[in-house]
């Protein structure tokens, strides 16, 4: 079994999508149903991919800026990300997630699967203007943060989106890593970008995860857990939060995973799909979850299949 903050987040809105998304879905699989799993499990509503197109010109262009110690240009960044959108959202519209043998891989950057698209939903003109605008707007709040961004280019060794492993209690606990560098003074800081409106949310416990992961398993050597700087950076909100580490904040981040793994374990076992019984896990206690679930349609299915249709029918009523 494997761990991460996005099968805790998926296993906290409905113990089904967890098992869907997490342990049925599979790319590789030559079983239809899990390489249909596989596939609705990479479509994204649309506030979540205008951050991903955002995320992913960070982890090139703005990359290749901080090694190369150049100045940011708003404008630039912002025209590759709304060309990378483009392109993008023409792949998805045109249903390109689903033809046959194509891998993420092979499709390169352009690989998009829009929730709303799958599901025809209506995407207006004005909606995809509205996405451009706020990919334009994360750019510039991004230039003018002039002592963060100092504080980047006076790092060394660089490295986005770097996925860390470490072992906790016989399970690989993962961590997908936007940014990574090491300070002049030799210790390491973690970089977190948001795209989000909400004022609510609090990701703390997510950064302590990744600030747990870097002391356990940071690809440099002398790193002191406690110097190990946390940033959230939300780009919408043109905010920079910096996570305090202590020595008893990593304990409680550990204790945390501990406490979700023993959940988790206690769910699907040793976490094979083979041995797992998808009748046995239950709809999602919030409406809304099965209302914007992308694995509603295995999910049904699934349910019919094992003789619950009243399950079934409770996920459909929500969907209307």
């Amino acid at each position: 079994m494997k761990w991460s903050h996005s099968a805790h987040a998926a296993m906290r809105r409905c113990q089904r999508q967890l098992a869907i998304g997490h342990f049925m879905a599979s790319h590789s699989s030559k079983d239809p149903h899990r390489r249909e799993a596989y596939v609705l499990k990479q479509l994204q509503h649309l506030s979540a991919w205008q951050g991903s197109v955002v995320h992913e010109i960070l982890a090139t262009e703005f990359l290749d800026d901080l090694r190369r110690r150049r100045p940011v240009d708003p404008h630039r960044l912002a025209a590759k990300a709304v060309d990378l959108a483009k392109r993008q959202f023409a792949f998805s519209a045109a249903g390109r997630y689903r033809e046959p043998g194509l891998t993420k891989g092979a499709a390169g950057d352009q690989y998009c699967a829009l929730f709303e698209h799958e599901f025809g939903l209506e995407i207006k003109p004005e909606d995809l203007d509205k996405v451009h605008a706020t990919i334009r707007q994360c750019y510039e709040n991004l230039a003018g943060q002039h002592d963060f961004l100092a504080a980047l280019r006076a790092g060394t060794n660089h490295i986005a989106e770097r996925q860390l492993f470490f072992r906790l209690d016989g399970v690989t606990v993962t961590a997908q890593i936007d940014l990574l560098f090491r300070r002049p003074d030799g210790q390491a800081t973690v970089v977190d970008w948001k795209i989000a409106q909400s004022e609510t949310s609090d990701y703390s416990s997510q950064l302590l995860v990744y600030a747990l992961a870097v002391a356990r398993a940071a690809p440099w050597e002398g790193i002191e857990p406690e110097s190990i700087e946390l940033y959230e950076v939300n780009l919408l909100k043109n905010r920079v939060h910096r996570h305090t580490v202590t020595a008893s904040r990593l304990d409680e981040a550990e204790d945390f995973v501990y406490r979700s793994i023993t959940e988790m374990r206690g769910l699907v076992g040793s976490g094979k799909f083979e041995d797992l019984d998808l009748a046995e896990f239950e709809v999602a206690a919030k409406p809304q979850s099965c209302a914007h679930c992308n694995l509603r349609g295995p999910c049904i299915r699934l349910l019919e299949a094992a003789g619950r249709p009243a399950a079934a029918e409770v996920i459909q009523g929500r969907l209307w």
